[in-house]
């Protein structure tokens, strides 16, 4: 078999028995993998009675057809399960290096079921795989939990996925974190993987992945690696990473500031990418097969936040903490980043609870009576890192928020809901202005798993170097597909929603693909 290892690891937590099961043609082949099988295996096994946080979910972790192979930027993983937040399909993509190291270890996807007596982590080291304790795991943060794995298996390269105390206490919208900065975040996974007391999942591989024909198919990856780094998109995310989309969607007007209250905010520049690099960045990081290098490690140091780092930085951290609450600090936004990923919580999502809350304080929705006598003004950062700790542990306050934008605003009523800027399916969704781009609008309102740009972004409205009127025709049937106002959005958003499906069941970044402007197009694919 080719491509494929050929096995599912069926993981049944209840009875803590394991078996490994053939991957079956009518999966492989209409599915290919990823978020492809990974939704089949969902549908059919959580339908509408099934509670998502309940034994009766399964959590899915599945590689891509290309991971673990030499094709650029095939590191991606997909986890999937009915989600928490929204009750429907959920799933969450993450980069690093685990989707490659588990199909090294034999496994295309990994499917769990029932729920643990007591909190264990799976471990899988090719042919061998065992359940084992993890109660002096729990209760620890992402970071401590990769560090005392490590330190068991005497073995630092063991590629390591987790939840923090936000999976733990069943934060809807917790995220499951891969080598202490990667994330499958959104809908919730972090929470179904908490609900099942499955603390982490540890993979080491040493197997290859056999391709038909390895000649051409290196041939084809180095070209596609060339055009990946010869484009004009290319520097951008290689020396900055996703910081750098801040300033251009910003100068576009497409960037919501103040919880979607206004475009402008002068202190933006303090978040430049170039003012990052300078004072913050300190090593470029790369997920496997990528010639991207796009995540950037950086340190914070001095200042109240001394000593803080990470091993990347998103656009997102920048857009929500940033300019959704008017925290120009990157040091506060840096410390903010780094608590989710330790407490493993989904940080658009809780962003966007932050970016509400701040307007319900400032509107008397809610004062410091219901905060626990947190003050939630804008731009008050240590305000807004105290209600994190209270989110992830879901005290007071934070137990209502705990639960979402969409439930929190219901449960404060007062139409409390109409400032959460955007949201659908009951996902909230506020890192860019999308009245502006109509096919983007188009997009997360019709999106699989909620509010959300990953499914579908419509980029060729938004990206000048892919707009010609010539492409437009050809492709859309008419050139004002691509003209971002134009109300004809209907075949630019399938096309990208099509793209997606196909890079998430391949495995494969998005942002080395058209839907970002860089090379890799369908065809290719």
């Amino acid at each position: 078999m080719y491509g494929w290892m050929g096995t599912i690891l069926q993981v049944d937590l209840s009875s803590g028995k394991v078996e490994k099961e053939p991957l079956s043609d009518e999966l492989r082949l209409n599915y290919l993998g990823g978020r492809g099988i990974n939704s089949r295996i969902v549908y059919d096994n959580a339908g509408p009675g099934v509670d998502s946080l309940g034994p009766h979910n399964v959590l899915v972790f599945g590689t891509g057809t290309l991971s673990g192979t030499i094709a650029p930027s095939t590191g991606r993983l997909q986890v999937s399960a009915k989600s928490p937040l929204t009750g429907i399909l959920g799933d969450g993509n993450a980069g690093g290096h685990f989707s490659s190291e588990l199909k090294r270890a034999g496994y295309d996807h990994i499917v769990i079921k029932g729920k643990a007596e007591r909190p264990v982590y799976l471990l899988i080291e090719n042919d061998r795989v065992e359940l084992r304790p993890a109660d002096r795991l729990w209760g620890k943060g992402t970071h401590a939990t990769e560090d005392e794995i490590h330190k068991e298996l005497r073995d630092p390269q063991v590629k390591i996925a987790s939840v923090g105390q936000g999976g733990e206490n069943l934060v809807r919208f917790a995220k499951v974190i891969f080598d202490s900065y990667h994330a499958a975040a959104r809908p919730g996974m972090g929470a179904v993987m908490g609900s099942k007391n499955l603390k982490a999942v540890a993979v080491k591989g040493t197997k290859a992945v056999q391709v038909a024909n390895p000649e051409a198919f290196t041939k084809l990856s180095q070209e596609l690696i060339q055009r990946i780094v010869n484009s004009r998109a290319y520097p951008g995310m290689a020396y900055y990473g996703t910081p750098h989309l801040l300033k251009f969607l910003y100068q576009q007007g497409w960037q919501p500031c103040k919880n979607s209250l206004t475009n402008e905010w002068p202190e933006i520049q303090k978040l430049h990418h170039r003012v990052l690099r300078r004072d913050y960045f300190v090593k470029e990081l790369s997920c496997t097969a990528c010639p991207h290098h796009c995540y950037q490690a950086w340190i914070i140091k001095e200042g109240p936040y001394a000593g803080t780092r990470a091993g990347k930085i998103d656009y997102t951290a920048l857009a929500v903490f940033g300019c959704g609450c008017l925290i120009a600090d990157f040091g506060a936004i840096g410390k903010m980043t780094d608590l989710c990923q330790n407490y493993s919580l989904d940080i658009m999502e809780l962003g966007n609870i932050l970016n509400a809350a701040m307007e319900w304080y400032e509107k008397e929705l809610i004062t410091k009576d219901d905060t626990d006598g947190i003050d939630l003004s804008w731009g008050n950062a240590e305000g807004a890192i105290q209600m994190i700790h209270k989110i992830a542990r879901r005290e007071g306050f934070g137990n209502l928020l705990a639960e979402g934008a969409v439930r929190g605003a219901e449960a404060i009523g007062k139409g409390a809901e109409k400032y959460i800027s955007v949201y659908s399916k009951g996902m909230s969704q506020g890192t860019q202005d999308i009245r502006a781009c109509k096919g983007y609008a188009l997009s997360v309102a019709t999106s699989t798993r909620g509010a959300d740009h990953l499914r579908g972004m419509a980029g060729y409205e938004q990206i000048p170097e892919l707009t010609t009127p010539e492409i437009a025709r050809e492709r859309f049937g008419t050139e004002e597909a691509c003209i971002a106002t134009s109300y004809k959005k209907a075949p630019v958003v399938v096309w990208d929603q099509d793209l997606c499906v196909l890079a998430d069941s391949l495995g494969i970044c998005k942002f080395d693909t058209e839907y970002s402007g860089e090379t890799i197009t369908i065809k290719d694919m």
